[in-house]
């Protein structure tokens, strides 16, 4: 079988790009395991070192059954703005010459929304082309950008976005299957194009791939965090992320404020994105806060042995549902600290695997990491329950294994309809 993915916005597989596969890079290694080969459809601007990569047109092998076709957009400096919606119209554009040119029909494609534009201009290629096509929901655009307007504007920017929402109800209804990362994305999408609730329909969770333990294999490990005032005898309260605009850290910043005097803890905040300077301002003077930078394996997993808790520290009203990260602090046996309402909050709280705190509400955050502190048995026992729903849900191994095999099925039901239509 020979697959499209359609996805921007993710690191690539190759040396240099920061962090680990993430959802695109996962559901590419699963299928080139089972036998196929997959082109992966990604753009010319790295998005998170704001750098032109590649030139236009240009196709590269990166390794066994996957190469990276490269779409031309402009480079752009931040995630909201005018660039970006630029460069999204751009690489949709491109995507439409370079695709009609191919001469390898695509078994299956998948696009993963966002971004908008390149999702609709992929499903109007497939079906021009008989292709059965996949959208993957992983964040609610346009809704999300919405949801950043101050609401005595609203109104305008909805006018504003008619051309995203338009794309977005043309691309999930013209989808043969919709799957998404949680229910409530499911919902949205069903309700976003007045899609029928079809079975065939999946939901595929983020999930996580666990870094090995013994992957720590250099004895100084964590020299270089040491060496920006990370103590090693202290319990970590830990974010590991990207500083996009969905990240607030103000409430876990002002926790830090307010246990200052706590020389039982430090936050460790591991990263970087648009925001890092945003946040390094607000932080400024506070002795037990460190700022380390982007962290390879064995640094994160020096850091996951030594925290208390990880926070997923989302923005109040974040639409996100059950991001990558609250399955990345369960693969680590970390009991979680989140500000997400809805799914994620419903989640933890049913498997006893962490606690909600208002984003609002630093005094909730302090309140729980001194209940953490001072109960360790109790914090051990939820850290063995998140862990424990990590191996029996969440692997990514497991996940994407059934992600391929769903699109196996589907380019084989595809094959046998067009048999059928050939003999009659």
């Amino acid at each position: 079988m020979h697959v499209w993915l359609i996805t921007v916005g993710e690191p690539l597989p190759e040396a240099g790009a920061p962090g680990r596969p993430w959802r695109t890079g996962m559901l590419a290694r699963a299928l080139i395991g089972r036998g196929h080969t997959v082109l992966w459809w990604v753009s010319t601007v790295d998005h998170f070192r704001k750098a032109t990569v590649a030139v236009r047109g240009e196709r590269r092998r990166v390794g066994p059954g996957l190469d990276l076709q490269f779409l031309a957009g402009r480079l752009y400096r931040r995630n909201v703005s005018i660039a970006r919606h630029v460069n999204h119209q751009e690489i949709a554009r491109d995507f439409k010459r370079i695709a009609r040119g191919e001469h390898e029909k695509p078994d299956v494609v998948v696009s993963s929304l966002p971004t908008l534009e390149l999702c609709d201009a992929s499903i109007q290629f497939c079906r021009e082309r008989d292709v059965p096509s996949v959208i993957d929901v992983r964040d609610l655009w346009p809704d999300e950008i919405l949801a950043r307007i101050p609401t005595p504007i609203r109104g305008l920017g909805k006018l504003a976005l008619r051309g995203m929402t338009g794309a977005a109800r043309r691309a999930i209804g013209g989808a043969t299957r919709v799957v998404a990362i949680s229910e409530s994305y499911l919902s949205w999408a069903r309700s976003m194009s007045g899609r029928a609730q079809l079975t065939e329909d999946r939901v595929f969770p983020i999930g996580y791939s666990p870094l090995d333990p013994l992957e720590i294999s250099r004895s100084d490990a964590g020299k270089r965090l040491v060496s920006l005032g990370v103590k090693e005898d202290v319990k970590i309260v830990w974010f590991c992320g990207t500083f996009v605009g969905s990240i607030d850290l103000a409430a876990p910043i002002e926790a830090a404020r307010a246990l200052s005097e706590d020389t039982r803890f430090q936050f460790v905040f591991s990263g970087d994105g648009e925001r890092r300077s945003d946040w390094e301002r607000r932080a400024a003077g506070l002795g037990n806060v460190v700022f380390a930078g982007w962290c390879d394996s064995e640094e994160i997993l020096w850091l996951a042995s030594r925290a208390i808790v990880g926070l997923a520290a989302y923005r109040l009203g974040a639409l996100m549902s059950l991001p990558n990260k609250i399955f990345e602090y369960m693969s680590f046996g970390l009991p979680i600290a989140s500000s997400l309402e809805g799914e994620a909050r419903a989640l933890l709280e049913s498997l006893e695997a962490g606690v909600f705190y208002s984003a609002r509400a630093p005094a909730q955050l302090v309140q729980a990491l001194r209940w953490f502190a001072d109960h360790p048995e109790e914090r051990d026992r939820v850290a063995g329950n998140a862990q424990v729903a990590f191996n029996m849900r969440f692997r990514a191994d497991r996940i994407y294994d059934a992600y391929a095999k769903y699109l196996e099925e589907l380019a084989a039901g595809s094959r046998a309809s067009e048999r059928t239509c050939v003999r009659r």
